[in-house]
């Protein structure tokens, strides 16, 4: 499993600290990781880390940093196991609106627009279009776990005609088919996801994964 492998590499970071010696002091542009013809390098989880850290509005520590180069390298590694899954699979299309929906919350969570959430990843030094690619590629992965998967979703009507049952009371007749798409939605959401981290799994399985 990708844990156990991760887990040498975690040790190897936390010992010989290659990245972020230094708030201030430059790295070299070094390969992390291979993940299968993918490379991870030093300034993909210097910019990862800082995302991470801005998004979630915590302070630019040395701890802080140390706290999340484990957490990064991983989801780096993730991302580049699914690019290769949807380069293989020639996806090209994500619904646009969901990438402007995320953008739009990440916004309003910094109370500000667009131009001022682009000045705040300047101001930080990282990459905003690194940013903006990272969500467009689960956006393209959850069109290609839709496509692959979408015929083997089966959802019990009769289980959800009685959870509507119970749940429902006086509504009318356009209230309750808008119930039980919601219902439905979640439901079919719920299968994908599960199929998604199979999918996953699978990849990190037979991916070759070399730290350098």
């Amino acid at each position: 499993m990708i844990k156990d492998r991760l887990l040498i590499v975690f040790i190897f970071i936390f010992v010989n600290s290659f990245l972020f010696s230094s708030l201030q002091s430059k790295i070299n542009n070094n390969i992390v990781v291979k993940v299968g013809e993918s490379l991870v390098t030093s300034i993909d989880v210097q910019n990862e880390v800082l995302t991470n850290l801005i998004i979630n509005k915590q302070e630019i520590t040395q701890d802080n940093i140390n706290n999340s180069k484990n957490f990064s390298i991983k989801n780096l590694i993730v991302k580049s196991i699914k690019r290769a899954e949807i380069n293989k699979y020639e996806i090209k299309d994500y619904n646009n609106k969901d990438l402007k929906n995320y953008l739009k919350r990440v916004e309003k969570n910094f109370n500000t627009n667009s131009e001022g959430l682009k000045n705040i990843f300047k101001q930080n030094g990282i990459s905003y279009e690194t940013f903006v690619k990272n969500h467009e590629t689960e956006l393209l992965w959850n069109t290609l776990i839709f496509k692959i998967y979408n015929k083997q979703i089966n959802i019990n009507i009769v289980e959800v005609d009685r959870e509507i049952e119970k749940i429902t009371k006086n509504q009318n007749e356009d209230e309750l088919k808008k119930i039980k798409e919601k219902i439905l939605n979640k439901r079919k959401e719920e299968k994908l996801n599960l199929f998604s981290r199979s999918h996953l799994s699978n990849l990190e399985n037979t991916i070759a994964i070399n730290f350098q």
